[in-house]
């Protein structure tokens, strides 16, 4: 019953809470619409007032105008007056059109009140006046025949008579206008405040009639509450005993090591890549019945595996080396496998290579294993971590905004103007000196380096195909654009033929290492060649970025504190480098060049 008698109450309050948020959004709308009217009418006053006052100035100009045809005996000097006092007047007779009548085009308004109607009906005759004796005195002057002139005195001196009159009264008309824009601000300013009065005032019959209510409601429910306190508690202390327990299970749960066998010999191919021998263990895990593969390599290749990077494994083991790496594939039903895998070079008498061994594991139930204890453990390092990374995916996702951003305003702006300026120079011939000549090579020169700079700079923010090709073929590209955008020879070297793809966010941390590490080498160094080297074991994948420049000492540095603050290349690379879990090495001696490590765990 009395569950059943609050609950009318509870549905009063809601309605009157409604009504109360709308009659205070209400008043919040019409305030807005007032202060925007009030805008566009102060808009409106502002453009009038402007124009008044280019008004005093043409009319100034006009009689300038007039008293200089006048006074003038050069023909070319006279025609300019006379052009000079036709647009004047022009321009003149259209603003006072506008002002007088308004302006639907332009956003003007024809004068609202009486007062304003009268002072423009007060200089309604000088501005015909001097409109009559304009229109005259051009049609005087076109009479002009050889040297004989008509007598222009007359309307040059209407002109100036009615000159004062015409400006004294757009004095008038501005200061009304003003006037009436401080009436304005006054009524806007009264409106306003009891706009103000009657939101406060709702807020008062709002929290009488429906927070006191509610606050009693709530006291009653908090009474009611304490009494199963004692209750509570002793339950979190059972769920949290078993939260312990979970958290232990979890934990031997990650401990586990999968068995996953041993290496075996799956396949045997020939050295370009024909299959020879499927192991029957290799044929029941890939459920292979009619379809199987005549290639091996063609066959990887059908799993997604790029045709350039399986020709580089082919060349790896086809020079007599061994191979290891992970592969991925899917079986006849649509399941990933994952398998480890060695391929062996197998040579004849004459030491050249015979056949290819394929030794490998299923290491599906790891990877699965793996992937569920990475899943359980999940929320138990989030909660670890999420500070740090929440504050780091900040940063990292702000500096790349901000990178593409510049990246098109170079692209689209300063390079565009560069090579609008390098054209412009090149097209100028005619210099005379060898003094000029040479000043115009040096500005042509450092126009390029300019330019080439800029290309630098644009590609270095935006790594557009890093998401769709991965980081091998973007660090290749990468490589290729600096040493034709610079005086360095950029080298870089796929060693064990990786071709594997990584998590987005440790892709985009080695591209920027690379890039911060490689533009350091190309500014500081004075390095002739830098290299940046790719290798990788089943566990780890090394990065090197090595030059033959002058090098720096570290260890003075360091002791300085001078990485130790965001902005410098050293620091800003350690900091990638232990966001995705990744160690960093730094090798450098004064003149001996630099070596930067980084070595990332793929498991």
């Amino acid at each position: 019953m009395k569950e059943a008698s609050g609950s009318p109450r509870l549905d009063r309050l809601g309605r009157y809470y409604l009504v109360a948020l709308c009659a205070i959004a209400s008043s919040i709308i019409l305030s807005q619409l007032l202060v925007q009217k009030f805008i566009s009418d102060q808009e409106n006053d502002s453009m009038v007032i402007n124009i008044a006052g280019r008004q005093r100035m043409l009319s100034q100009r006009i009689s300038k105008s007039a008293l200089l045809i006048g006074s003038t005996t050069s023909p070319d000097e006279k025609e300019r007056r006379i052009s000079e006092l036709k647009t004047a007047l022009g321009e003149w007779q259209e603003a006072h059109a506008d002002l007088t009548r308004g302006n639907r085009v332009k956003g003007i308004e024809s004068p609202g009140s009486r007062r304003l109607k009268e002072l423009y009906e007060v200089i309604e005759v000088p501005y015909q006046s001097i409109v009559s004796h304009g229109l005259d005195l051009l049609s005087a002057v076109a009479l002009i025949q050889g040297e004989t002139l008509p007598n222009l005195q007359p309307h040059i001196n209407g002109i100036i008579e009615n000159e004062n009159a015409f400006v004294a009264g757009m004095d008038e008309v501005v200061l009304q206008y003003e006037n009436e824009a401080r009436a304005k601000v006054k009524s806007l300013r009264n409106i306003e405040l009891l706009l103000l009065c009657l939101a406060l005032g709702i807020i008062g019959l709002e929290i009488r009639y429906i927070f006191l209510p509610s606050v009693k409601k709530i006291r009653a429910t908090f009474r009611q509450l304490s009494d199963s306190e004692a209750k509570s508690k002793e339950m979190l202390r059972e769920i949290s005993s078993l939260y312990d327990s979970l958290e232990l299970a979890y934990q031997d749960l990650l401990d586990v090591d999968v068995d996953v066998g041993e290496f075996a010999v799956i396949a045997k191919t020939s050295p370009d890549g024909e299959i020879l021998f499927l192991s029957d263990k290799f044929r029941q895990t890939m459920e292979f019945d009619q379809h199987v593969p005549r290639h091996f390599f063609h066959w990887l290749e059908d799993h997604g595996y790029k045709q350039e990077d399986l020709q580089k494994i082919l060349a790896i083991v086809s020079a007599g080396n061994t191979w290891t790496g992970e592969v991925r594939t899917t079986n006849e039903w649509g399941d990933f496998v994952w398998w480890k895998m060695d391929l062996i070079p197998g040579l004849d008498e004459n030491g050249q290579v015979a056949e290819i061994l394929i030794l490998g594991i299923d290491v599906t139930e790891k990877k699965e294993a793996e992937s569920k204890s990475r899943e359980i453990n999940k929320e138990k390092i989030e909660k670890k971590v999420k500070e740090q990374q929440y504050r780091s995916v900040l940063i990292l996702e702000g500096q790349e905004e901000e990178r593409k951003r510049i990246s098109r305003d170079l692209h689209d702006g300063i390079g565009q103007l560069l090579t609008a300026m390098k054209f412009n120079l090149e097209g100028v011939h005619k210099v005379q000196s060898a003094y000029e000549k040479e000043k115009l090579k040096t500005s042509k020169d450092l126009l390029l380096r300019v330019i080439r700079e800029v290309r630098r700079v644009s590609f270095n923010l935006a790594p557009s195909a890093l998401s769709d090709y991965g980081i091998v073929s973007v660090l290749m590209k990468f490589c290729r654009e600096m040493t034709k955008i610079s005086d360095v020879e950029v080298r870089f070297e796929n060693q064990t033929g990786f071709i594997s793809r990584l998590e987005a966010k440790v892709e985009n941390n080695l591209y920027r290492i690379v890039q911060e590490a490689v533009n350091n080498a190309i500014k500081y160094s004075q390095a002739s060649e830098i290299k940046v080297i790719m290798k990788h074991t089943s566990k780890y994948l090394h990065l090197e970025i090595s030059d033959n420049g002058k090098g720096f000492d570290l260890e003075k540095l360091e002791k300085n504190d001078h990485f130790s603050s965001s902005g410098h290349g050293i620091f800003n690379i350690r900091e990638r480098a232990n966001f995705i879990n990744a160690t960093s090495e730094i090798r450098t001696q004064t003149g001996e060049g630099t070596s930067i490590s980084i070595d990332v765990p793929l498991d």
